[in-house]
C-alpha cells in the first residue's frame, strides 16, 4: 500500500520492538487526534484525520467529487420521497422500491468507481468490485421479487427474500475467500526484493459489550524496493494487528507486488489460514440457509404460512393490476386453540360463533370494558381494546355450563374472542345447540 507520510494516524519509527511507554504514548495521541476532530472545522478533516489535503486537489478530482455529492444529494431526495409516499399510502411497498433503486445505484457505482481517488489496496479495489456486484445484483433480485409479489402465496415472498439476502452474502464470502487465498497468483504476481526501512503503526479502537474498549495497534514493515527502474516506499496492503514485526530493520526479503499498482504489496494477513477458514464457514452457513429456505418454497410448503400483509392498490394500479389490496388472514386450528387455552378447558367440550357486539360498559372503578353481545344469554367479555364498538362483529370461543342457567339458558363463558378480518377458523367446533 502506498506509504502516505501525510496521514497523522500513521507513526513511523525504527523500532521493531514497540516499548510499554511508546504504545501508551501512541494511544493517548490517536485519542487526542480523535478528540480534535470535535472542534475541528469539517473541512479540515480530511487532512488532519486521513492526511489528504484538499488544497492539494486538482480540478478533476474536485469535480469529480462535487457529483459524488450531487449523486448523493439526488439519493437522499429519493428515499426521503418514497418514506413520504409510504407514510402517506400506509404501505411500505414504495419505499422498498425506493431503497432498491438506491442500493442499484450505489452497487453499480462501487462497482465501477474501482480505487476510487485515493491510492488503496489492491486486495481493498477487488472486494470493492465484488462487494458492488453483489449489492447490484441483490438490489435486482429483490425488484423482481416485488414485480411478481402477487404470483406468489402465503409467506413465499418474504422467505424467498431470505433466499437472496443469505445466497448472495454467502456467495460474496466464498468468491471473496477464494481471491484472497489465490491472490498471490491472480493479483500479486511479480516478486522483488526489498529492504525493511521502519515501521509504520496506526491505533484502532472496538467497542465490546457492557461498555468494554478494546484497543488494538497495526503494524507494517516500510519496504524499499525498485520495480521497473522506479523506486517506491510501500507498507503491507494489511496491516498485521500486533505492535510488534516479525521483520528486523535492515532485512533483506522478497515480496509480491502487484503489477499493475507496484505500491501494493501482499501482506501474510491476506492469506492467514484462520482468516480464510473463519469466512469459508460463514459462507457455506449462509449459502446452506439460503438452500434450506429454496427447498421449503420450491416444494410449496411456504403456501400455508400465515403471512399477515397488505399490498399497496395503487402501486397494483401502477402495475396493471385491477384487484384491490390483498390480505393474508390467519388461520386457527383445533390445536392451536385447545393448547392455548388448555388451563381453562381441561380437556372439556367448547363452542365458537360470530355475533355483534350490543352495547359496552366501563365501570366507575375499572379501566376495562365490558363487552355485551347481541344474544344476551352472553356473559360479559372483558378487554382494554376501546377499539371494539357496538356493532363490531366478533368470532367468540365458549364454554358452556349446563347446570347453571340465567332466562332458562345455559351459562356461556367466552374465553377468547377476535376479529373475522384477523382471522378465520380452521376447526370443527360448531355454536352450542340445547337438548
Amino acid at each position: 500500500m502506498f506509504y502516505n507520510k501525510d496521514n497523522p494516524q500513521w507513526k513511523f519509527n525504527e523500532d521493531q520492538y514497540l516499548s510499554n511507554d511508546d504504545y501508551y504514548g501512541m494511544v493517548e495521541e490517536y485519542d487526542e487526534l480523535a478528540r480534535s476532530m470535535l472542534r475541528a472545522d469539517f473541512r479540515d478533516i480530511n487532512e488532519k484525520f486521513y492526511g489528504v489535503k484538499e488544497t492539494y486537489t486538482s480540478e478533476e478530482d474536485r469535480e469529480r467529487k462535487r457529483k459524488k455529492q450531487l449523486i448523493g444529494g439526488i439519493c437522499a431526495a429519493v428515499l426521503f420521497a418514497g418514506l413520504v409516499l409510504a407514510l402517506l399510502f400506509k404501505q411500505i411497498l414504495i419505499f422498498g422500491y425506493a431503497m432498491c433503486a438506491i442500493f442499484l445505484l450505489a452497487g453499480i457505482s462501487v462497482m465501477v468507481s474501482g480505487k476510487g481517488e485515493i491510492v488503496e489496496s489492491t486486495s481493498k479495489a477487488i472486494f470493492n468490485r465484488v462487494l458492488g456486484f453483489c449489492i447490484t445484483f441483490a438490489s435486482v433480485l429483490i425488484i423482481l421479487l416485488m414485480l411478481f409479489r402477487t404470483k406468489m402465496e402465503g409467506g413465499e415472498f418474504f422467505l424467498l427474500l431470505g433466499v437472496v439476502v443469505f445466497g448472495i452474502t454467502g456467495l460474496a464470502l466464498l468468491v471473496l475467500t477464494v481471491m484472497k487465498a489465490l491472490s498471490g497468483k491472480i493479483v500479486y504476481t511479480e516478486e522483488v526484493n526489498a529492504t525493511c526501512a521502519g515501521y509504520v503503526r496506526y491505533v484502532s479502537h472496538d467497542s465490546g459489550d457492557h461498555g468494554s474498549r478494546f484497543t488494538f495497534i497495526h503494524t507494517s514493515p516500510l519496504f524499499k524496493y525498485s520495480y521497473g527502474g522506479v523506486q517506491y516506499e510501500a507498507v503491507y496492503d494489511d496491516f498485521i494487528v500486533k505492535k510488534d514485526s516479525d521483520v528486523a530493520l535492515g532485512q533483506n526479503m522478497n515480496i509480491s507486488v502487484d503489477p499493475k499498482h507496484p505500491e501494493n504489496i501482499m501482506s501474510p494477513a491476506t492469506t492467514h489460514k484462520g482468516g480464510i477458514g473463519f469466512m469459508i464457514i460463514m459462507g457455506i452457513i449462509s449459502l446452506g440457509v439460503a438452500v434450506f429456505l429454496a427447498v421449503y418454497v420450491f416444494s410449496g410448503s411456504a403456501k400455508t404460512m400465515t403471512v399477515e400483509t397488505r399490498w399497496n392498490t395503487p402501486v397494483d394500479l401502477v402495475n396493471g393490476e385491477e384487484t384491490v389490496a390483498e390480505t393474508t388472514i390467519r388461520q386457527l386450528t383445533d390445536e392451536m386453540i385447545e393448547e392455548a387455552y388448555a388451563d381453562q378447558l381441561k380437556g372439556g367440550k367448547w363452542y365458537i360463533e360470530t355475533t355483534t357486539i350490543k352495547y359496552t360498559h366501563t365501570p366507575a372503578d375499572s379501566d376495562v370494558i365490558e363487552l355485551y353481545f347481541s344474544d344476551d344469554t352472553f356473559v360479559r367479555g372483558l378487554t382494554k381494546d376501546d377499539t371494539l364498538k357496538p356493532g363490531t362483529e366478533l368470532i367468540l370461543f365458549y364454554t358452556v355450563d349446563e347446570e347453571y342457567k340465567e332466562d332458562d339458558q345455559p351459562y356461556k363463558f367466552v374465553f377468547s374472542f377476535g376479529r373475522p378480518d384477523e382471522f378465520e377458523y380452521a376447526g370443527s367446533h360448531s355454536a352450542y345447540v340445547s337438548n
